[in-house]
């Protein structure tokens, strides 16, 4: 365990595991560019590792060769890294249950995985055969069930799922998205369907989990009312059970939403106060350990082993490992360890939220909690709960705005006043939960103490939540800013792992240095803290700018995105250059606005290219919200618009959109191929066009405001053209089969409103509506545009 050490070697060891695990994550990671970034990343960071050994200018040629040894090892690390993660992903099966998404009804048979600890939410089944109306096949992938109504089921029983239809996950940022959900590999949701259990499995590790947990929620739902036995039982165990909205979104405001989820933080509590209690027993160190190790690996698999628990647990065995050896530990080597090896054991973990939080929020502690603590007036007890937020908070700032889309400003005075509550509610409630699952009367006292905790908590967030200013909402996070801020981090680490490992830190810009005596080699030099943090400044910042800059970027596809507009279509096209186009924008310039906030990255402010499909209120009033928010490079508009359109059109003009009229022709524009198919409206008697927009990686057809009638047409007179991977129908999905058998779509987009009539699904063919499923992005590839996941 000496490469656990605070010694040269072990920072040494440790950046080299920081390189594998920064290589296998970003390799894996095809949402931020695949292997590109990653390639920079390792680049970057084993030139700024470089450069600060190479300072040294009084180093002999001994030290500058083992410089370069330890930048090919680290270019190594991290191009075996890319390598590895590169290579994670399975070949898809010959079939899938994403396959099967749309309302057509279908059976699916499978088994179990996962269960909300004391039933009434959402279940978790691996697919192994799926039938609907026209086939009967062997199936993968995993389907999420919800429902009020399901029956009691544990992990590996068997069951059937005769659903009406299957939605892809929802898109939008929270605890059940899609983004969540991938890691899982979830890739449909049934909603109240008919669940039957086919035979119950036999006992297994997952089963006895089930059990033991399902034997807690009994035990705390008997003795405390909701949310205080949901709180009480996420805080004590970290076992999820739904939380109210009037609860759940103030705790999320508040910064408070950690504290029921098993977190790094739990973990480090528990292993304290065990440590405590044999010190207090006069315990040996080696019997300490054996006491804690066994402590920690139930308390993680109870809560169902997260990201977060396991990377904790890794953590602790190995500093409790290395102080049973007499060394010092030294957090950023133990924490490449941790991501080393959980990343070369499951690459795809990256994608994982709880990971991301887990690993950015401890090097964001480690780096910056103490020098922000010890700069800051106050009692410690409040200073350094308020110090390790705002680190943990800068560092995991991309992960949390897009997992749960909110940004909580108050946070860091918030968790002051909570983090030091933690440690009793955890011993209280957990100690009350364990007592009552043998008799409720025992854990009564306990329990009661605990929800009053829990009572308190949800206060202190609702008053603060409530305030002016405290939280920014945002559905996400550029893809490009995450990598960025990865790379800046590992070369922040690495830097400072490699001057610390031959320099010393002193306080003055310069201390004094004794001569070497005679025949030695002579040390070397000092360095001061702020030479030491602008050699980190610069590493990270250089590492971050190459990364962001190589994902971000573009990938020469056609990416398109239908936007949830209510019953009105708006469909963003983002070309093979990277250039933004908006086709339409419904009928509310505000929920237009907020579509185009929800989608676009916060640096996108300008759109290309705006076309107007038609000139109905219900397809282009929502484009009279752009001035003022987005810039208009150009607009095009239907020739005959009514009064309403005209107006909107003349108004981007005025703003600075420039009138391009291409009707009837085919143009190119952001390396793609479009075509305007005119038409003349029989409701309106107005002309209008069909837009098609073809280019590497897909096509797709944009309807616009065409009824049926429009679309017999349509088909009539360019049925070549009308081809396509993705159809966007007219508001409410109504299509003519003559469009259909010439369109021949893999996927059909229905625009429709929350809770509105949309029309039945065409036989056969997968229809999305966005009403439900709100926005939804196709990503161009060598098989067309496919649903982003």
């Amino acid at each position: 365990m000496n490469r656990l050490a605070g010694s040269g070697p072990g920072r040494w060891a440790g950046a080299i595991w920081g390189a594998f695990a920064a290589g296998a994550g970003l390799g894996c990671a095809a949402g931020v560019g695949g292997a590109a970034p990653a390639l920079a990343v390792a680049g970057v960071v084993a030139a700024s590792v470089a450069l600060a050994l190479l300072r040294r200018r009084r180093a002999g040629l001994g030290a500058r060769h083992h410089a370069a040894a330890l930048s090919a090892a680290l270019i190594a690390a991290a191009l075996l890294g890319v390598s590895r993660g590169a290579t994670s992903e399975a070949a898809p099966g010959p079939h899938r249950i994403d396959g099967h998404l749309g309302s057509r009804p279908v059976a699916v048979v499978g088994t179990v995985r996962e269960t909300q600890p004391g039933g009434g939410g959402p279940v978790t089944v691996d697919v192994e055969r799926v039938a609907d109306g026209d086939s009967d096949v062997q199936a993968g992938g995993g389907l999420l069930v919800t429902g009020s109504t399901l029956p009691a089921v544990a992990p590996g029983d068997r069951v059937e799922v005769d659903a009406a239809g299957l939605r892809a996950p929802d898109r939008r940022p929270g605890p059940e998205s899609a983004a969540t959900l991938e890691r899982k590999d979830v890739e449909a949701v049934a909603v109240s369907p008919l669940v039957s259990i086919t035979s119950h499995g036999g006992l297994g590790p997952a089963r006895v989990v089930a059990s033991a947990q399902e034997m807690l929620v009994h035990a705390v739902d008997t003795v405390l009312p909701e949310p205080q036995a949901a709180l009480t039982l996420g805080v004590a165990f970290g076992i999820r059970q739904p939380l109210a909205a009037g609860v759940r979104q103030p705790l999320q405001d508040a910064g408070l939403i950690h504290i029921v989820v098993v977190s790094g933080l739990k973990v480090v509590i528990l292993v304290s106060l065990v440590g405590l209690l044999a010190r207090h027993l006069s315990w040996s160190p080696r019997r300490a350990l054996l006491l804690v190790a066994p402590v920690v690996a139930g308390y993680v698999v109870l809560s169902g082993a997260g990201p977060a628990a396991v990377r904790s647990a890794l953590m602790a065995g190995a500093a409790g490992m290395a102080r049973q050896g007499g060394r010092r530990t030294d957090p950023l080597p133990m924490l490449a360890l941790a991501a080393a090896l959980m990343l070369g054991l499951d690459p795809p973990l990256v994608r994982d939220a709880g990971f991301q939080l887990s690993f950015l929020g401890t090097a964001g502690i480690v780096l910056l909690a103490d020098p922000i603590a010890r700069r800051l007036p106050g009692p410690r007890l409040l200073v350094e709960p308020f110090a390790v937020t705002v680190a943990a908070q800068v560092a995991t700032l991309p992960v949390m705005a897009g997992t749960f889309g909110v940004i909580a400003l108050l946070g860091p005075v918030v968790n002051a006043l909570v983090l030091p509550l933690l440690p009793a509610l955890i011993v209280i409630g957990g100690c009350g939960a364990l007592a009552a699952s043998i008799a409720p009367a025992l854990g009564w006292p306990l329990l009661q103490l605990a929800g009053l905790g829990a009572s308190l908590i949800v206060g202190i967030a609702q008053v603060a939540a409530s305030l002016p200013g405290a939280a920014v909402h945002l559905a996400g996070w550029p893809a490009p800013w995450v990598a960025a801020e990865v790379a800046g981090l590992a070369a922040a680490a690495l830097t400072a792992c490699g001057v610390l490992s031959r320099r010393r830190v002193v306080a003055t810009p310069r201390a004094a240095v004794v001569p070497p005596a005679a025949g030695q080699r002579p040390a070397p030099a000092p360095v001061s803290r702020a030479r030491l943090l602008a050699l980190v400044a610069i590493g990270g910042v250089t590492a971050a700018a190459a990364a962001g800059f190589a994902a971000a970027r573009p990938d020469g596809l056609l990416h398109i995105t239908a936007l949830s507009t209510g019953a009105a279509p708006a469909v963003i096209v983002r070309g093979a250059d990277g250039s933004l186009a908006l086709v339409d924008g419904g009928s509310s310039p505000a929920t237009l606005v907020q579509a185009l906030g929800r989608v676009l990255s916060p640096i996108d402010h300008r759109l290309d290219l705006v076309v107007a499909s038609g000139g109905e209120q219900a397809a282009v009033s929502g484009l009279a919200g752009l001035p003022g928010h987005y810039e208009v490079g150009g607009v095009l508009a239907a020739r005959d618009m009514n009064p309403g359109g005209v107006k909107v059109v003349t108004a981007l003009q005025s703003a600075g959109a420039v009138a391009v009229d291409p009707s009837g022709r085919a143009w190119a524009w952001g390396g793609l191929r479009w075509h305007c198919l005119g038409f003349r409206a029989q409701a309106t008697d107005r002309a209008m066009c069909a837009v098609t927009v073809r280019g590497p990686g897909g096509s797709a057809l944009i309807l616009g405001d065409a009824g049926t009638a429009d679309q017999e047409e349509i088909a009539a007179v360019y049925g070549p053209l009308l081809a396509a991977d993705v159809l966007i129908a007219e508001p409410g999905g109504a299509l003519a089969p003559v469009l259909l058998a010439a369109a021949r779509p893999r996927v059909i987009v229905a625009p429709t409103a929350a809770g509105g009539v949309s029309a039945a699904a065409p036989p056969g063919y997968t229809v999305l509506r966005t009403g439900t499923q709100g926005d939804l992005r196709f990503d161009g590839g060598p098989g067309g545009l496919a649903l982003a996941t």
